[in-house]
This record gives C-alpha cells, sequence and structure tokens, in this order.
C-alpha cells in the first residue's frame, strides 16, 4: 500500500527523496510525435521506472512493445516472447503510473472488446478523465501485435505497421493493462483504449488489438494528474505534430 506523500520542502543536500503518488499519469513524448517516426527518446527504463510501477510504451528505434507490471519493464520483441528489459534502454513513448485500483468488479460472462470497455467506462463514470485499467482472469482469445527494430532514416508508423507481426492466443490466462484516454487528448495519446497483454506465465504478449474475456477481476483507477515531458531533440522539433486526419492515422497505427 501507498503512503501518503510527505510534503516538508526539499533543501540542498537533504537525502529525503518524494514517495510515490498513487494514479498520477507520467508521460514521456506524445503519440502524435511517435505517429511522426520520432522512434528515439531521452528517457532510460530506471529514469521511467521511478515514476510508476504500471504501464505501457515502446522502445527507441521502435524495438518492441512495453508493458510494465509490478514494477518490472518487459519487452515483447518482433516474436512476441516476453523478456525483462534492462533498465539502461530508452523509450520514445511510455505512460506509467503508481496504480491503486479504486473500484473492483468480477466479470463472471464473456465479454468481448466492446462490453469490456462498457464496463469500464461504467465503472469510471467521468468521461473527462484518464483511467487505468487492469484485467487479470481468463481470455477466450486475445490477439495481439509488435513491431519490428526500425534503422534510420525511420519510416512513418504507418508503414511500419503495415509489416507488424501478429499472433493469436485462444485459451490463455493472463493480465490484460493499459489507459483511456479522453477524446480531447488524441495525439497527446491514444484517445480510448490502449491495452497490452502479458500471459500468466510472463512469457508471451503485445499490444492488444481484440480480445475476448471470460472471467476474472477488473481494476479501474480515475487519473486527474498528468505529467507530461517532452523531448529536447532535434527530431522532435522537426515533427509535424498536428497533421490532417490525425485520428484515422492514430486509429490506423493502433489497429483500432
Amino acid at each position: 500500500m501507498l503512503r501518503d506523500v510527505e510534503t516538508r520542502p526539499r533543501i540542498a543536500g537533504d537525502a529525503f527523496k518524494s514517495k510515490p503518488v498513487a494514479n498520477r499519469l507520467y508521460q514521456t513524448s506524445t503519440m502524435a510525435a511517435l505517429l511522426d517516426a520520432v522512434y528515439d527518446g531521452e528517457t532510460t527504463l530506471d529514469e521511467l521506472l521511478q515514476h510508476g510501477n504500471f504501464g505501457l510504451g515502446t522502445f527507441n528505434a521502435l524495438d518492441g512493445e512495453m508493458i510494465v507490471t509490478n514494477g518490472v519493464a518487459r519487452q515483447f520483441r518482433a516474436e512476441g516472447v516476453a523478456a525483462q528489459a534492462p533498465g539502461s534502454l530508452k523509450t520514445p513513448f511510455a505512460c506509467v503510473t503508481y496504480f491503486e485500483p479504486e473500484q473492483c468488479f468480477n466479470i463472471d460472462r464473456p465479454l468481448g472488446k466492446a462490453g469490456f470497455e462498457a464496463e469500464v467506462d461504467r465503472l469510471v463514470g467521468n468521461p473527462n478523465l484518464f483511467a487505468a485499467v487492469r484485467f487479470t482472469g481468463q481470455f477466450e482469445r486475445v490477439e495481439t501485435r509488435t513491431v519490428f527494430c526500425q534503422c534510420q532514416p525511420y519510416p512513418h508508423m504507418l508503414e511500419v505497421v503495415k509489416k507488424q507481426p501478429t499472433f493469436s492466443m485462444e485459451s490463455v490466462n493472463g493480465t490484460m493493462i493499459g489507459f483511456r484516454t479522453p477524446a480531447y487528448m488524441q495525439g497527446v495519446n491514444v484517445a480510448g483504449y490502449h491495452v497490452h497483454f502479458l500471459t500468466e506465465d510472463c512469457a508471451r504478449g503485445g499490444h492488444v488489438t481484440d480480445y475476448k474475456v471470460t472471467r476474472g477481476q477488473l481494476e479501474v483507477a480515475t487519473i486527474a494528474d498528468l505529467d507530461i515531458r517532452l523531448p529536447r531533440t532535434q527530431q522532435f522539433a522537426q515533427a509535424n505534430l498536428n497533421p490532417e486526419h490525425l485520428h484515422d492515422a492514430i486509429m490506423e497505427a493502433e489497429g483500432g
């Protein structure tokens, strides 16, 4: 259980470190930048994990998908196999939080993607806040994808996803985590649901494109506090972060 944040002021040379704040979103860069091939970031995993124990993202050069569970970052490379990622790896886009569920709900009937998202929306209530979502249990099926490591000059994201490896898992147990982002934040993040999956044995998974849950525990928390760190790189400075048809492009890139 997380403790309350200590609020006494810092002073030079003070060894005091602020304690984790639950359900505050920490994000590196933006989805629009990733869409425009800004695939190299400055934040290491060691730095990222100082801001959360739960989340998702990708790696520099778009070298696979990331999932963070229980403070451990794992990397799904092109073969879809999960491996713990070293702290020295860097990320161009990631979102993490210290997840403390505010509501729990037992799912005891099959639900597809639309039905599952409707349950989350019902529990969260407020459509204008972010939400962190975790489901642990049984899946009738899970469709996932990951991405190949890219070489410079980097291709546009929509070119990359045309060649993405996809995987289908049936009758599998595992954990699906991610975030629901309000529609007005499209481009900053991914409007709607963005979730990744990890099997119970921590061996497989990736970015989720479709699924059907059977039974398990759904946990949600609202997020009203955001900390977004933008890159100071030349690549980010030259990116087109407000292209035409941004929404459609992100939906295509995310498999929505």
